[in-house]
């Protein structure tokens, strides 16, 4: 066993991963010109000098140091002069300043550094979604030497995995993200990802709207079940993923809070937990009390403004109501209080086996109703809490889906106005009577 963990850039992570076995930490700077799989508002603000410092101190801890630049789309610009400018000049500051390995999602980029900085270790991202064992071979002969297997749709397809693991042989290792919580087949990953991508990515005009999480935490509030047929790897299963040759596991994501990143590794080492099992997978609802000082940041006003407030891009009015989301569900704000979704693991025991013993690929989940019935046995929802998110979830996207989140602020002004005529009168109307 020997696990690839998430880089908050806290030094304080190195010394809680010491007891445990932690060969790599991954993460980039805020943002580059190619972008990666998460945007930059989720990310710490890392600039160059405090990425070769972290480099250095992992060095010293004897922690290899992994950089992403996994970004599926860049507008071609890597076929520019330009752009190959700027990856020389990328590629040559990580070689300098002694990072161990990269991640990418082009072959393009595969090649161009086994060919340029041949020193470079290259793992293919999950964000190709390599999930047979022709998708292995076929990167194993393009001479990658590691592959993050499909963080979507695989996890639970024993004989595929197993023929998988056999496909890889000694030529590349293969890599399982264990606490990834992607619903199941995920019919919209690819577009998500590109995104994320363009969301990381230096000059980016876009605004960084997640429109697609959005969407599937929604799916998720109102069909519980897609937080059971998710695709983590419970602790206490991943002992049979090791039977199947598997030992390099990797631990998400890179907006965790050190004290949660390091119980999360705790958990999966031990190979048990007790409690929510959102603890280890959901990628936001951190508690309040489990932020350090520094790492409050992430949920500044200064953060808020510097990515979003954008008056040309979107009608800030509108955006009012994206704000009220993130703090109702604790997604751009912490967790006060106790989680009101709840999984509880020790429901779960078991659940596995039926994965184990056969594939659910071919089978319509809908007519199987498996996990279905593991998620009334295992999953609790607050119902006020739902009540008030499935307001917010009809309002928000009405606003996005009508077009509405980007009307002129004349006409958000006089519905503003006219709202606000009728509660007057109204007031005045109690008044009287």
């Amino acid at each position: 066993m020997k696990f690839s963990v998430a880089c908050n850039f806290d030094h304080a992570l190195l010394t809680g991963l010491e007891p445990y076995p932690v060969y790599e930490v991954y993460g980039k700077l805020t943002s580059d010109h190619f972008g990666g799989g998460r945007p930059s508002f989720y990310l710490p603000s890392i600039n160059e000098t405090k990425l070769k410092s972290y480099v250095e101190a992992c060095h010293g801890r004897k922690i290899a140091f992994n950089y992403l630049l996994n970004s599926s789309t860049m507008g071609n610009m890597e076929f520019t002069r330009q752009g190959q400018r700027k990856l020389d000049e990328l590629f040559e500051w990580l070689d300098g300043i002694g990072v161990d390995s990269v991640t990418v999602a082009s072959p393009f980029f595969l090649k161009l550094v086994k060919t340029r900085y041949p020193r470079l270790k290259v793992r293919i991202s999950s964000h190709r979604y390599t999930d047979t064992p022709r998708k292995i071979r076929f990167w194993a002969e393009q001479g990658a030497d590691y592959i993050v297997i499909s963080e979507v749709g695989i996890y639970r397809e024993f004989k595929v995995l197993e023929a998988m693991r056999k496909a890889a042989g000694d030529r590349v290792e293969l890599q399982l993200i264990v606490n990834n919580w992607c619903r199941q087949d995920c019919a919209i990953a690819g577009i998500h990802a590109s995104a994320l991508n363009h969301a990381s990515q230096k000059g980016s005009r876009g605004f960084p709207l997640d429109y697609c999480s959005i969407l599937c935490n929604y799916v998720r509030l109102m069909d519980p079940v897609n937080y059971v047929r998710a695709n983590w790897i419970r602790p206490e299963d991943l002992r049979h993923y090791e039977d199947l040759g598997y030992e390099n596991f990797k631990i998400v994501e890179r907006n965790t809070p050190t004290r949660i990143l390091v119980e999360r590794v705790k958990a999966y080492h031990n190979r048990r937990y007790d409690g929510n099992l959102l603890d280890l997978f959901q990628n936001y609802a951190y508690p309040y009390d489990k932020f350090g000082e520094k790492e409050k940041e992430s949920f500044s006003a200064k953060r808020l403004f510097k990515y979003f407030v954008k008056p040309r891009a979107v009608n800030l009015f509108k955006f009012m109501k994206v704000i009220k989301f993130g703090k109702m569900a604790s997604v751009m704000y912490p967790l006060r209080g106790p989680n009101p979704v709840f999984i509880d693991n020790r429901k779960l025991d078991g659940f596995i086996e039926f994965f184990r013993a056969g594939s659910c690929a071919a089978r319509d989940c809908d007519e199987c109703r498996y996990c279905h019935q593991w998620a009334r046995k295992s999953v609790e929802i607050d119902p006020q809490w739902k009540a008030g998110m499935e307001e917010i979830y009809d309002d928000l996207l009405g606003d996005l889906h009508s077009g509405a989140f980007w009307e002129p602020y004349y006409k958000s002004a006089i519905a503003y106005t006219q709202e606000l005529s009728k509660d007057v009168l109204q007031r005045g109307k109690r008044a009287a009577s």
